[in-house]
């Protein structure tokens, strides 16, 4: 039996959309693919919309559904540069998980937060 190289290339969204009351809702819109373990965004293109913009969404090969360490970095520093909470969703064989980054005094934290997926359109709660 001959090992075959998978070839799973990292894919990204960024969340386009608006803040309403409690709410969060904003559509996703494919962006870009990287290779594996990487995967990038115009960040050109997300500072020039950043009014816009309220997360991004990418891929993990791996299965696992948590926020890796480049992944807090990552979060950490648009949140920051953006000076406002961020949804983090990570996709995985079809399934969708979110987490909402936001700063709280000097640090940046995030939680796990439910949402609702209809297509590409998402409704989140952030009490």
């Amino acid at each position: 039996m001959i090992d075959e190289e998978i070839d799973f290339c990292e894919e990204s969204w960024i969340i386009y959309g608006l803040p309403f009351k409690d709410s969060l809702y904003g559509i996703s819109i494919w962006e870009s693919e990287g290779s594996p373990g990487n995967v990038d965004f115009n960040w050109q293109k997300v500072f020039k919309e950043h009014k816009k913009i309220i997360g991004f969404i990418h891929t993990h090969p791996s299965g696992f559904f948590t926020p890796s360490a480049t992944d807090d970095n990552t979060m950490i520093g648009w949140v920051k540069a953006m000076g406002k909470p961020l949804l983090c969703g990570i996709k995985s064989e079809g399934i969708l998980v979110m987490y909402l980054y936001w700063r709280e005094q000097s640090n940046v934290i995030y939680r796990k937060i439910d949402f609702e997926e209809i297509n590409d359109f998402l409704i989140v709660e952030v009490k």
